[in-house]
């Protein structure tokens, strides 16, 4: 039903974008949330982009849009836009988003919006751009709650009906210091307003902080999050100072980036999005990523033609190589998916390395015997030959074990070594078990045929 509300959300815009009934389309801004409305922008062409964008009349709605939308469409929009929109459009947005927006633009029109939005509050935009995108520092926003461990609970609830503090982001945890601005412990504001008003913050608090250094990977800092059911992770420098958040949005954009990032390279297509991308882009990404294949498919070449004598023998040799690759690549993707899909929500820990492949040698196994004694079967109606037969079954037996090991083995050595396991699939374990698969068969074939 979603799906079905985008999809004439977008057909709506395009068609009216095309008529240049601008009246209309600023009416269906004006309903339309403005996360749903940046569905719309991957649709067009750059000048509709623009056109569309423009029309959004709020800064904080537009700051919204470009939130949501890949690093390629936001370029193409903000390039017909001057540094005076870009600074308003800044000024509107989240800092850790605002940020994450800076980094995209040149060098030399991302130093003009800094210094436009330096003059208007915009310290905090600044000192995130100090760290990496990629950690907590880059994604954390600097926005909190944080009162000295003194203070009661009274004082507090005083504290946060204060202007100081009403668009706080997270305002569902306070943070307590030391002196030393330390942080020491955390409340809730369901323990808040269940104490008496005099109780000192330091009497009713949490001493058992989880806390993330700003270069902890963003990965990890999500997965902490995950753990524990935080609505948001307190960020620390190396003094133990309070510098930040890392709220429960940012950490689901996180797993949807990393989840994207790791499909994307088992698939073997690299870590970007293509559908953005020009043809010629495109083709370069998927280009290196299909090399292993080819080598592969080269290898399993010499591999068929060292038995071209036993093929000549007997033709019908060649009709049950496709099911015996297939069967092996099959199973192999299936165990490198489970277990990369594991090693990224840490369920599977690389000190489980033979546990795991011991596991998935032993579903090979349970495969391979099913699928070979009915490969086997098969070739025994059809060819009337009992050695044949016996080297089909053997052949997807040895293939689908195989496999397994593979599929399981790689990104597991690919993880200890600190290589980003998706890269293990893909092209690297297919091509891999092709050439083990079509090997093995042969050499059964050769063994039970006597040729």
């Amino acid at each position: 039903m979603a799906n079905q509300r985008h999809y004439i959300l977008i057909e709506t815009i395009k068609r009216l974008l095309r008529r240049e009934s601008l009246a209309r389309l600023k009416k269906i801004i004006g309903r339309v949330h403005a996360a749903d409305l940046s569905t719309v922008f991957p649709s067009l062409s750059t000048t509709h982009r623009r056109q569309l964008f423009r029309l959004i009349g709020d800064r904080s709605e537009q700051g919204v849009v470009l939130s949501e939308l890949d690093d390629d469409i936001v370029l193409s929009i903000i390039e017909g836009l001057d540094i005076q929109e870009l600074a308003e459009i800044l000024q509107n947005m989240p800092s850790d988003d605002a940020a994450s927006f800076i980094k995209l633009l040149p060098q030399e029109q991302a130093d003009e919006v800094l210094e436009r939005i330096r003059h208007k509050g915009g310290e905090d935009v600044e000192s995130l751009l100090r760290y990496p995108g990629d950690t907590a520092g880059g994604i954390m926003i600097p926005d909190f709650i944080a009162l000295p461990e003194d203070m009661t609970a009274g004082e507090v609830i005083s504290t946060l009906q204060s202007k100081e503090y009403k668009d706080i982001e997270m305002p569902f945890y306070i943070y307590v210091v030391d002196e030393s601005e330390r942080l020491v412990g955390v409340c809730s504001l369901r323990q808040l307003v269940l104490v008496r008003p005099d109780t000192p913050l330091k009497d009713f608090m949490s001493t058992d902080v989880i806390s993330v250094t700003t270069d902890m990977d963003q990965e990890e800092v999500a997965k902490l999050v995950a753990r524990y059911n935080f609505l948001a992770v307190p960020v620390v420098d190396e003094n133990l100072r309070m510098v930040g958040l890392v709220t429960v949005d940012d950490v689901i954009d996180i797993f949807r980036e990393e989840a994207t990032e790791d499909i994307l390279k088992m698939a073997g297509v690299g870590e970007e999005f293509v559908e953005t991308k020009s043809v010629v882009r495109s083709t370069r990404i998927r280009l290196p990523w299909l090399f292993a294949s080819c080598v592969g498919g080269v290898i399993a070449i010499f591999v068929i033609g060292h038995f071209e004598a036993s093929l000549q023998q007997i033709s019908y040799l060649a009709a049950f190589i496709p099911v015996i690759m297939g069967m092996g690549g099959n199973v192999g993707i299936q165990s490198s998916t489970i277990v990369v899909r594991g090693l990224a929500t840490g369920r599977i820990h690389i000190q489980d390395l033979w546990l795991v492949v011991g596991k998935e040698l032993a579903i090979g196994l349970i495969l391979g015997v099913i699928y070979g004694l009915l490969l086997a079967i098969l070739a025994q109606v059809q060819y009337n030959a009992i050695g044949f037969s016996l080297a089909v079954s053997m052949g997807v037996l040895s293939s689908m074990s195989v496999a397994a090991i593979i599929g399981a083995l790689l990104p597991m050595l690919f993880a200890r070594v600190d290589i980003d396991p998706a890269v293990a699939t893909g092209p690297f374990v297919t091509s891999a078990i092709d050439i083990v698969s079509v090997f093995f068969y042969f050499q059964l074939a050769t063994f039970f045929l006597g040729i």
